[in-house]
Order: structure tokens, then sequence, then C-alpha cells
């Protein structure tokens, strides 16, 4: 029977991943909870005022979950037409342009039915504005925490 061989310390470097692995998931849980907080505050801070006022206190976030290999913090707003707001819509008077089976109509079939499309709005991108914002704060708190967690290895 051979004699197991601990030169190189692999067992002790072993040991070491386990601990960080054991640690990782919930630092890192509270790293995307934070970000996706600043997210909403910061998406929140940019949403334009309508006349109903509700669309910017409508952003919530939501725990992290696992997606295949990813870990997955949302944020995601409960007013049905936020993304309306945030990516622009045409200005349609007098109908649907969109036929009973979801086919969207041409221009000849809009007219028949009465439909006129006049223009499209600007979107806000209050997303993808708050997103660019924190995109550096992110890497820069990744890059904390994986120091932090490698730190105790001490290789």
């Amino acid at each position: 029977m051979a004699k197991k061989d601990n030169t190189f310390g692999f067992e002790d470097l072993e040991k070491a991943f386990k601990r960080i692995e054991g640690k990782y998931k919930s630092k890192g849980d509270a790293l995307l909870m934070s970000m996706v907080r600043l997210a909403a505050q910061r998406t929140r801070s940019k949403t334009p005022v309508g006349k109903t006022k509700k669309l910017r206190g409508s952003w919530r976030t939501k725990k992290p979950k696992t997606y295949g290999k990813a870990r997955v913090a949302r944020m995601q707003s409960g007013n049905r037409y936020a993304h309306l707001v945030d990516r622009g819509h045409e200005i349609v008077h007098g109908g649907s342009t969109r036929a009973s089976n979801g086919r969207k109509l041409n221009a000849l079939g809009r007219k028949v039915r009465g439909v006129s499309v006049n223009g499209r709005t600007q979107g806000a991108h209050m997303i993808s504005d708050a997103m660019d914002d924190i995109e550096s704060t992110f890497g820069k708190n990744a890059k904390k925490l994986l120091d932090e967690l490698t730190k105790e290895v001490e290789l």
C-alpha cells in the first residue's frame, strides 16, 4: 500500500477552498443585495414623475436566486407600463395596431380600422442609466470581497 504524500499541501489547499466556498455564499448574497438595492434607489431617482406619480415608488428588489450556474438578484417594477416609460413606445390613437391573431397590422390595415400612429415617445432609459452608474462600484466591491476571502488562505 502506497503512503499518502502531502508534499505540496494539496489537502490544506482543498480545506482552505472549502472554507472560502462556505463563506462566499452568504457574503456574495450580501454583496448582490446591496448592489440591487443601490440600483433600485438610482432607478427610482431617475424615474420620471407622471400624472399618477406611482411609477417612482413601484421599484422592488428580490432576494438572490440561482439560475443555472449564476446567482441573480432582481429589481422589478410592479407597474405594467414601466418598460414603456423606460424604452419608449409608439403613440397610437383609435385602437390596436395588432390583429386578433396577434399579427401586427400594416399601414393599410390600420387605416381601414381607423387606427393612427402619431410618432414615438422618447424612452427615459432610467434602468440602463442606473446600471451604468453602479457598474464601477460593483467591480470594486466584488474585488474587495474576493481579496477578503482569499486573504485567509495565505498561500
